[in-house]
């Protein structure tokens, strides 16, 4: 376990460095977080929260239900610090556990209760 916990410090570091020496255009990281590779998704999801970007939210929060679980680890660290909120949501546990909290955030999304999000369709 101790050594999961630093193998995943030190991508985060990784995709950190990378995230922050980039300014990209808001545009442009929005675009790689729907559609780039794994690598591009998850530093989209660091950069975006950094930005405080809080029009991602809905992207983010359908990259929880990613296939690759780095993905789904940056897209819940970014929406944690975007709104404060986890609903549950633990990019390692089983995919019903995660389909739960998915939907958890989904309603929570359509209700307004995510603080200065765009309400989208189709979440």
């Amino acid at each position: 376990m101790a050594r999961r916990s630093f193998l995943l410090l030190l991508a985060t570091f990784a995709l950190l460095g990378g995230a922050l020496s980039c300014r990209k255009p808001t545009s442009e990281v929005r675009a790689e977080l729907v559609s780039g590779t794994p690598t591009q998704q998850a530093r989209a999801a660091v950069r975006l929260a950094g930005r405080q970007d809080v029009e991602s939210v809905p992207d983010l929060i359908r990259l929880l239900d990613d296939q690759d679980p780095a993905v789904r680890m940056y897209a819940i660290m970014a929406l944690q610090d975007l709104t404060g909120r986890t609903y549950g949501y633990k990019f390692y546990a089983s995919e019903q556990e995660r389909a739960a909290a998915i939907q958890r955030w989904r309603e929570a999304l359509r209700r307004g209760e995510i603080p200065a999000a765009v309400r989208q369709e189709g979440v």
